[in-house]
This record gives C-alpha cells, sequence and structure tokens, in this order.
C-alpha cells in the first residue's frame, strides 16, 4: 500500500492538509467531522476567554507593574514569556480536553477513515464496551496529562542555566508537546487495537522525526487563526492516516486459528 503521507523523516509535516484533502475526496465522511468542529469551536472560544481575559493578573501576579524603565522592560520580557508558555501548553491542553470530550466523535470518524483507507484493519481492531471504552479514554487522558506535567516541570529546571538554559528550556519544551500531540491523536487507532498506555508511548518514540513533524503540524495548525477551528478532526484524521503509513504488526494467530 502507496503511504497516505508524504514519505521521508518529515512527513508527518504535512498531515493536517492531508486530512484535509482526504475528508473532501471521502465527503460522506464531512458530516461525523461536524461534531468534533463544534465541539472544537465551543471549546476554544472557552480557552481563549478564560486564558486571556486574566492575562494581565497573572502578569501582575509574578511582577507588579511599578515605575522605572527597567522595570517596565522586565514586566514585558515577562509578559511575552507568559503568551510563549501560554501558547504552548494551552494547545496541548486543549487536544487533551478536545479529545476526551469528542471522544466518541473522533473514534467514530476515525473508524471510518480506517474503514475508507483499509478496508482490512477492522480485522485488527479490540472490542469492548462502549462505557468501558470511555472510561479507559478518561482514564489514560488523566496519565497523559500527569506525564505531561512532570516532563514540562523537569524542564523547568534547565531556567537555571545561565546563558543557553532559557533556550534549550524553549527548545525541549516545545519538542515535549510536539511528542505528547503525536501520541494525542494517533492514540484512535491504537486504542482500537488494544495497545496500553506503554506501547503507545513507544509506538511514538519509533516513529522518530516523523511522529516530530506531525506533532509540530498538529502544534502550528493549533495557532493558526480559522483553521485551528478545525483542530481536533483535522489531527485526529491525519493522526489516523500517520498510523495507516506505520501501522502494527498484526497480531500473531492464535492455536486454534493455527491448527484450523
Amino acid at each position: 500500500m502507496s503511504p497516505w503521507l508524504t514519505p521521508g523523516p518529515l512527513g508527518g509535516l504535512g498531515a493536517p492538509v492531508k486530512a484535509l484533502g482526504f475528508l473532501w475526496a471521502h465527503k460522506r465522511l464531512l458530516p461525523l467531522a461536524g461534531v468534533p468542529f463544534l465541539i472544537n469551536l465551543g471549546l476554544f472560544a472557552l480557552i481563549f476567554w478564560f486564558s486571556y481575559s486574566r492575562f494581565d493578573a497573572w502578569v501582575q501576579g509574578f511582577l507588579p507593574l511599578a515605575e522605572g524603565w527597567w522595570w517596565v522592560l522586565l514586566y514585558y520580557l515577562l509578559a511575552v514569556l507568559v503568551v510563549l508558555l501560554l501558547l504552548v501548553v494551552q494547545v496541548y491542553l486543549f487536544a487533551l480536553v478536545g479529545s476526551v470530550v469528542a471522544a466518541p466523535f473522533l473514534e467514530l470518524l476515525t473508524r471510518r477513515v480506517e474503514e475508507a483507507a483499509a478496508p482490512a484493519a477492522a480485522a485488527h481492531w479490540a472490542s469492548a464496551g462502549f462505557f468501558r471504552e470511555i472510561m479507559r479514554v478518561a482514564g489514560q487522558a488523566l496519565k497523559k496529562l500527569m506525564l505531561y506535567l512532570l516532563a514540562m516541570g523537569l524542564l523547568l529546571v534547565l531556567n537555571l542555566l545561565p546563558g543557553l538554559g532559557a533556550v534549550l528550556y524553549a527548545v525541549l519544551a516545545f519538542l515535549t508537546t510536539c511528542f505528547f500531540l503525536t501520541l494525542e491523536f494517533v492514540d484512535y487507532p491504537l486504542d482500537r487495537r488494544g495497545q496500553s498506555l506503554s506501547a503507545k508511548l513507544a509506538y511514538v518514540r519509533r516513529l522518530g522525526l516523523r511522529g516530530l513533524g506531525f506533532g509540530a503540524a498538529v502544534f502550528v495548525l493549533g495557532l493558526v487563526p480559522v483553521a485551528n477551528l478545525a483542530f481536533l478532526p483535522l489531527s485526529a484524521v491525519g493522526g489516523t492516516l500517520l498510523y495507516l503509513d506505520h501501522p502494527l504488526p498484526p497480531p500473531p494467530p492464535s492455536r486454534v486459528e493455527s491448527n484450523v
């Protein structure tokens, strides 16, 4: 089967655009993307209002504005850092919360994407009850959030290093966020195959630069005005296409099947 995304280590960068093209080529899937789109729109408006309506209070809580040019300069430098940190964390939290809230709809959409792109894929799906799956998704989301916050907390130590510490923190925080964004949106096909969280983490590590490229594309998608309104469905479809380019090997046949 030819790859759905552009071949090469950075092929994941074009995944959201490929996802849009795939949905346009399979227009019967567009209604399935409608509910995640509306949930996306509501969450985006809520998070944007909550974050930036309290922005000045947060900055002044860390560093009250006072007289003196050097203090004003420090204030605005902190404001820039807070904006960058908000952008990085907000995109991931938006992806995580949106994935949980829209989980049933994104699950159905990505199932249909797999059935259209690789009809034999359903043979390797694990089956479980609906409510059990919802609880498992919520539990894994909490674990992913804790891992992400732990990683970001450890990276904060880099700011104590003089000189390049802040630069190293910014670069590694971005790469960490890209890794977790990839984990978030390849989760649907992996979860259908009964993969544990540790197995999902190992899978994303094996993707290497291709996975980080996909996470970077998702991150940018979350920042681009208008385009970010379709963040959830395009990222979920893009993650499914990425998985179909790099599928897990099928499970070995059971002893009963091998004797038939």
